[in-house]
């Protein structure tokens, strides 16, 4: 379990790379999650010195991504999205505070990575509050990664 676990923190962070643009490149929106909402924000990761430097940058920014016992995200994860945003690239994560909401510090996000416990069948996590859900009732474990995500959100006028 451990070795799985393991195996998708480099996953993770290839897939958040690869939606990540440089500078000079077209702005690139990716779909996600926040308060069980559809947003859409752009994405680049850099892997800090550890966990607990990640927490502290973040200043409490967590963005988590859910995968399924073998690693993969759940395709229930991403149906809305895709649905939603077709043409919106998408690692089908959940963003738990955006501008303008209260505790709101700023535009960096530490990378928390949820995993199903084997033989259950994931649903929609689309909030943070279900994702604590699910690990308090023992249906996941939340692994804290040293990557930090700078994420803007660029599409959340309908949330204020």
């Amino acid at each position: 379990m451990k070795l799985v676990r393991l195996a998708t923190i480099p996953a993770t962070v290839l897939s958040l790379l690869a939606l990540a643009q440089p500078a000079s490149a077209a702005v690139t929106a990716n779909s996600g999650f926040y308060d069980r909402q559809v947003i859409e924000y752009q994405a680049t990761a850099e892997v800090t010195s550890s966990p607990h430097a990640a927490q502290l940058i973040s200043k409490g920014n967590i963005v988590f991504h859910v995968v399924d016992a073998s690693g993969n995200v759940p395709a229930v994860q991403c149906a809305r999205l895709l649905a939603t945003l077709p043409n919106d690239a998408t690692s089908c994560n959940v963003l738990n505070f955006i501008p303008t909401e209260v505790g709101y510090s700023g535009g960096a996000w530490n990378l928390q990575i949820f995993h199903w416990n084997s033989g259950l069948t994931p649903v929609e996590l689309s909030r943070d509050d279900d994702i604590f859900a699910a690990v308090a009732a023992g249906r996941g474990t939340l692994e804290v990664t040293s990557i930090l995500v700078r994420c803007p959100v660029i599409d959340f006028a309908a949330l204020r």
